[in-house]
């Protein structure tokens, strides 16, 4: 799972060249993966559109020649309706098994990005039959939302309230700086981390899902480069 690329291309290939030695069943993207062309609405140009959905469809077709099987959300920098193939917002997939559904976009907080919504408009949303709930906001009131401060969530209570209904993993991104894992109800929550800037760096994180009588993941965030890996494990 790889978040918030914002066409950084070093770091992706990075971390793809990681990715291509562990030879995944898929690649999973949280959102934010395009140039900042789009950024803020009002400066939206024709011009800028176009650059910013090639870098989108560049993003992926890198992706592809690691690995065929690429869903993935868009974020708040995105625009919500990205029409190249593996978009999983509000709708579910699968790959090896694991059904992943997808929650694009980012809320409460409304700053002129392209994809932003309120909470009552997530929990209007119908429930995702899936085993992998693929999320650009965190959940609120965790580790996964606190902004370089240590004080200050900013997630979304909507998505929190999503992890505590579900029974599975949540994947998530958008603060770039809170990277890591934590459990809320019976769900297993990580923040994949960020290589776009701010606080960007050469990360990913690998997902091994087994069911049996019981079903166990395993997560563990490997900051490349440093040799630093942060494993988690989750039985139910």
């Amino acid at each position: 799972m790889i978040g918030d690329v914002h066409a950084h291309w070093e770091r992706l290939e990075a971390v793809l060249a990681h990715v291509a030695q562990r030879r995944p069943d898929g690649i999973l993207f949280v959102g934010d993966l395009g140039s900042h062309d789009l950024s803020y609405v009002r400066r939206r140009t024709s011009a800028r559109d176009a650059r910013y959905l090639a870098s989108v469809e560049q993003v992926l077709q890198r992706a592809r020649a690691v690995c065929e099987r690429v869903l993935y959300v868009p974020g708040n920098h995105d625009l919500p309706g990205l029409e190249f193939p593996g978009n999983v917002d509000g709708r579910v997939e699968e790959i090896g098994g694991v059904r992943i559904g997808g929650i694009g976009g980012a809320g409460p907080g409304r700053y002129g990005f392209a994809y932003e919504w309120d909470e009552d408009e997530i929990r209007a949303r119908p429930a995702l039959a899936c085993d992998l709930l693929l999320c650009h906001a965190p959940p609120a009131r965790t580790d996964l939302d606190r902004l370089h401060d240590g004080r200050t969530h900013v997630g979304s209570e909507a998505i929190r309230e999503r992890a505590t209904a579900h029974a599975g993993v949540l994947a998530c991104g958008h603060i770039h700086e809170s990277a890591g894992a934590v459990r809320v109800g019976n769900c297993m929550c990580v923040n994949v981390g960020a290589l776009g800037e701010p606080f960007g760096a050469i990360q990913v994180v690998y997902l091994r899902w087994s069911t049996g009588l019981r079903t166990k993941i395993a997560i563990e965030h490997a900051l490349l480069g440093s040799d630093t890996r942060s494993e988690w494990a989750y039985t139910w």
